[in-house]
């Protein structure tokens, strides 16, 4: 059973069920959270926000605490508070780099939000490995193969949107990319490499093409090495095709017309010696030479090596057109998805992304993101997208709400944040940098965090003070103050409602500390009232209270003279509540009995006027005083009247001296 907030203040009633007498209705919890509890009349359909006053009486009724989207694994925390880092670093580069140097940047933070995913892959991984229970396993390698496609699309859209090359060459960096997230071929390889006898491995011709198929040529020579035949002639012949292979380098000293040209006569020489049947020998080679000459017979064959259509555009264009530009590979998509006839069984989802962001279609590419991964989706493509728009690379228009595509997923992504228990400290980072809603979000967000501890309270209130947040701030403190005020912790309470400035509330705290008085003879909490300071200014009755501390410490530290005239001071001030005038009163008693007149003839009348007016009060604060009190004012009426007799012979002495 989960509780709202003691400061909820808005709720939406939505219409969950309806029966003839029974409906459910909901209170908004904090982020993707709803409190649905049950109402004994059908709700209503209210299209606008209602105050918390018009909730229906629920007794003994249960409240359920609904959520979705909030999962949070112990790994995503991880991703989670380690690109937060770099998101907030991240910001304050773009305020004060220059637009080459922030570019670079740019290029840096999506490098590094990659890594920190890579790592949270590794440690899923072992998490796996060391998992015994299968149900905790397979969910665990569901967490990996997600977190390998959010690897797999970020990656390319560095390659398409933020990492450009020159000329919009782009081939290169699509090898790199599949080199890192399609491993097979170098695994292979390496078992391969280490069997006594490699070219008989029954994965040794499998390994050679799909290092060939993701252009490692080097790795595939020394593969063709390792054959019982490779001093042979056609294995000569095939290693030496492989070795002048023109490889792309962005120097300026070659440009793109010097390598097509190089490319164009290596090609033609290996058509050439293929129609001469050097390789006739050896079908494998044969198969080899063709994928060199860029036959799309062969391309055809070799789709189970090359896994997906995306694996056998890149394979294609790098053995077809090498120098394609990044504007013309939307033209070789389809060609390359008909091969496989049908679109992937297992995530064709992850093909539509991929195929957009090879269209040049981001916005297409976030939209499928959205629908398609987990709760995880947020992270991504609210870090994908801020990199984007800092890159230029997305729509600055506004949407149709009044805000940004960057800001929209930004604040999807804290929403889910602020759910959390412990994460929404990382959605507050967020929301400081949506500039439109983004103050408006936190501060309501923050009117629905549950304050569990003291600890937190201080961590909300700190932030509401840095965002000059007076309303919540003053809100924070009253419902800790109120808390502490029911626990009977009266120090913690008012130092609460000091930071909230209440002065009707700060009142009645003072009341009690002065009955806490009347009742035990002391204070509690000395180290705060001492420490008041400008604060006990809120209020008269807090005045009171500080001062009256300061008479008792300056009449314990031996200041009799000044303590007198504070007590005197405060009496005369009628600062006190009534029900205190007597304890003052009684505090005057022991000033009367000392040898030295300490009250001259003024302010014992004062003190005289006072007990007067107490005994003349209509309430019961004289009626209801008990026999020993009664007694004690008896003594201090005769104390009064013989200190007024000093005083009088006292001051009428010094006249006739001077």
């Amino acid at each position: 059973m989960a509780t709202t907030s003691e400061r909820e203040s808005e709720i939406f009633c939505l219409p969950v069920l309806q029966q003839r007498h029974v409906g459910l209705s909901c209170v908004w919890g904090l982020g993707k959270q709803l409190h649905v509890y049950q109402t004994q009349t059908p709700p209503r359909i209210v299209a606008e926000k209602k105050h918390i006053t018009d909730i229906p009486k629920v007794d003994n009724q249960e409240i359920f605490d609904v959520q979705w989207n909030a999962e949070m694994h112990d790994v995503s925390r991880k991703l989670v508070n380690e690109t937060h880092n770099i998101f907030v670093m991240l910001q304050g580069q773009v305020k004060s780099l220059s637009d080459t140097t922030l570019y670079k940047q740019l290029r840096k933070a999506s490098k590094q939000y990659r890594a920190v995913l890579k790592a949270c892959s590794l440690e899923l991984m072992q998490i796996a490995d060391l998992c015994e229970d299968e149900a905790h396993k397979l969910k665990y390698e569901q967490y990996i193969q997600e977190f390998e496609m959010v690897q797999l699309i970020w990656s390319l859209c560095e390659i398409i949107f933020i990492d450009i090359h020159p000329g919009g060459l782009i081939l290169t960096p699509l090898l790199d990319w599949l080199r890192w997230h399609f491993q097979e071929g170098k695994q292979k390889a390496m078992e391969v490499s280490q069997a006594e006898q490699p070219c008989s491995h029954a994965h040794y011709w499998e390994s050679i093409y799909r290092l060939l198929l993701q252009g490692s040529v080097d790795n595939v020579r020394k593969l063709l090495a390792l054959h019982i035949h490779s001093s042979s002639d056609p294995f000569t012949s095939v290693d030496e095709l492989l070795s002048k292979m023109p490889q792309w380098t962005y120097q300026r000293a070659q440009s793109v017309a010097e390598y097509e040209m190089k490319w164009r006569h290596w090609r033609e020489e290996c058509i050439r010696r293929y129609e001469a049947g050097e390789f006739a020998a050896y079908t494998q080679l044969e198969t080899i030479v063709q994928i060199l000459c860029g036959d799309d017979a062969v391309f055809r064959e070799m789709k189970d090596h090359c896994e997906t259509w995306y694996h056998l555009l890149v394979s294609k264009l790098f053995y077809q057109n090498p120098t394609v530009r990044l504007t013309d590979l939307t033209f070789d998509i389809k060609p390359c998805q008909a091969v496989y006839s049908l679109p992937s069984e297992n995530f064709p989802e992850l093909d539509n992304i991929l195929q957009a962001a090879l269209e040049f279609d981001i916005h297409q590419v976030i939209k499928e993101s959205c629908s398609f991964l987990s709760s995880r989706s947020w992270w991504f493509v609210s870090h994908l997208a801020d990199v984007l728009h800092h890159c230029g690379q997305l729509d600055p228009q506004k949407l149709p709400f009044g805000s940004n595509l960057r800001e929209y997923l930004l604040l999807e992504y804290a929403t889910a944040l602020m759910s959390h228990k412990s994460l929404w400290q990382v959605g507050v980072d967020y929301l400081d940098f949506c500039p439109v809603f983004g103050r408006a979000y936190l501060e309501s967000y923050i009117e629905h965090i549950p304050l569990d501890s003291e600890g937190k309270a201080h961590k909300i209130l700190h932030l509401c003070q840095e965002r000059d947040f007076t309303a919540q701030a003053q809100s924070i403190c009253k419902v800790m103050g109120m808390r502490c005020l029911q626990q009977e912790r009266l120090g913690s309470a008012l130092s609460w409602f000091l930071k909230s400035k209440d002065a009707i509330v700060i009142k009645q705290v003072t009341d009690r500390f002065l009955t806490e008085y009347c009742e035990q003879g002391k204070f509690s909490h000395l180290d705060l009232i001492d420490h008041l300071g400008p604060s006990m200014l809120i209020t008269n009755s807090l005045t009171f209270l500080g001062k009256y501390r300061e008479f008792h410490s300056l009449y314990n530290s031996g200041d009799i003279s000044a303590a007198s005239s504070l007590l005197l001071s405060l009496i005369s001030s009628r600062l006190a509540p009534k029900t205190f005038w007597m304890t003052m009163l009684m505090d005057v008693l022991p000033l009367l009995e000392l040898s030295q007149v300490v009250l001259d003839v003024q302010k014992t009348y004062e003190v005289m006027y006072c007990l007067e007016e107490l005994q003349r009060d209509s309430t019961d604060n004289y009626k209801n005083l008990a026999d020993s009190e009664l007694d004690k004012l008896q003594c201090l009426r005769k104390a009064l009247a013989k200190n007024l007799s000093r005083a009088i012979i006292e001051e009428g002495s010094v006249k006739l001296v001077s």
